[in-house]
């Protein structure tokens, strides 16, 4: 009967802990509304007062990304002005882990000078820039940003229609959910210090959900295979997906016909959201499962067991919870849904 006693005693503060440690994350509710798919960020180089201006080169913080122009006459100061109070709620430790980038659409009156004179009227650390008229569209297209110019008055002036959403990047570079215009700065904060503190573990798309996976196996990969197939992916894959799987980088950009060039299949793309034989068909038949895609079909080439080897290797790139999610060991269970913004916000015109 004692033995009982303490083992029961056990199992219950065993689940007082897991309670504890699981409680914080399936607690916090988003402000912002939370990406189903979070994306990987668009290598795309813009020019500040300071220099060449990339996401990538913050990685490791929290990125808010935001698209306007220095002329808008409420929407942008207000978003910004927000942004700085947001910052404001945090410690200076926090806040510090938080960098703040204001992308203009309108370059033609927004030059690197003016932008960084501009966003430093609100904060000095804030980043102010653009690009040419190429570079801001790939950007905007791929946040599902819009933005329209208006049609100049007689003295040369015109607003411009742009979404007024503020985009979160993770520490990793992903794109994981925006803040609605008009957001209290006190939300704001809440999330950031979340962030901060929680590292939420993008690569299995675990947001806000409610009932939070664990990773609960660790798979094993062959090591003669991977080497295999790492030879095979150099021989046969490699031109197109990069030596490095890395894909190319202007792969989420839509072509023509629907399609995409070859994305990368490393731990930054999303081949690991299919199932194992999903992937093996797609390398057999040359084409996507759910949209077209430029891709020869290596049944004629390669034996089924090279294409296990060459998924095997792919594999080998990936975190511990990509693969989990891809043999059904985690599932995704955001708790939010993001909602299409494809209507500009009109700008107020100017008086």
């Amino acid at each position: 009967m004692k033995r009982l006693t303490i083992l029961l005693g056990i199992i219950l503060v065993s689940i007082a802990v897991m309670v504890f440690i699981y409680q914080p994350i399936a607690a916090h509710k988003f402000s912002g509304e939370v990406l189903q798919q979070p994306m990987k960020v668009p290598s795309v180089m813009l020019r500040s007062d300071a220099g060449p201006v990339r996401l990538e080169d913050h990685r490791g913080k929290l990125i808010l990304l935001y698209f306007g122009y220095t002329s808008c006459p409420d929407i942008c100061p207000t978003s910004l002005a927000n942004i700085k109070m947001a910052l404001g709620g945090l410690t200076p430790e926090e806040a510090a882990q938080v960098q703040v980038i204001f992308v203009s659409v309108d370059p033609a009156r927004d030059t690197p000078e003016a932008l960084g004179k501009y966003v430093k009227l609100f904060q000095d650390n804030f980043i102010g820039a653009t690009g040419t008229r190429e570079e801001i569209d790939l950007m905007t297209s791929a946040f599902g940003a819009k933005y329209k110019l208006n049609e100049p008055d007689a003295n040369g002036n015109y607003s411009v229609d742009h979404t007024s959403f503020t985009i979160l990047i993770d520490r990793n570079g992903y794109y994981i959910f925006n803040f609605p215009h008009g957001t209290p700065s006190t939300e704001m904060s809440k999330d950031l210090r979340y962030l901060i503190q929680n590292e939420m573990p993008i690569s299995a798309q675990i947001l806000a959900g409610p009932t939070y996976t664990p990773v609960v196996c660790a798979l094993t990969l062959v090591p003669a295979h991977v080497q295999g197939g790492e030879w095979l992916y150099q021989h046969h894959c490699a031109q197109c997906h990069g030596a490095d799987m890395a894909g190319n980088p202007a792969w989420q950009t839509e072509l023509q016909d629907g399609s995409h060039l070859p994305p990368p299949l490393d731990q930054t793309g999303s081949a690991w959201q299919y199932s194992e034989q999903d992937l093996v068909n797609i390398i057999k038949s040359g084409r996507n499962l759910d949209k077209p895609i430029h891709m020869p079909a290596f049944s004629p080439k390669l034996a089924n067991w090279e294409i296990n080897f060459i998924v095997t290797y792919m594999q080998s790139k990936w975190e511990i919870n990509q693969l989990n999610y891809q043999h059904g060991f985690i599932t995704l269970t955001p708790q939010a849904t993001s909602t299409p913004l494809s209507t500009p916000t009109p700008a107020t015109p100017p008086p």
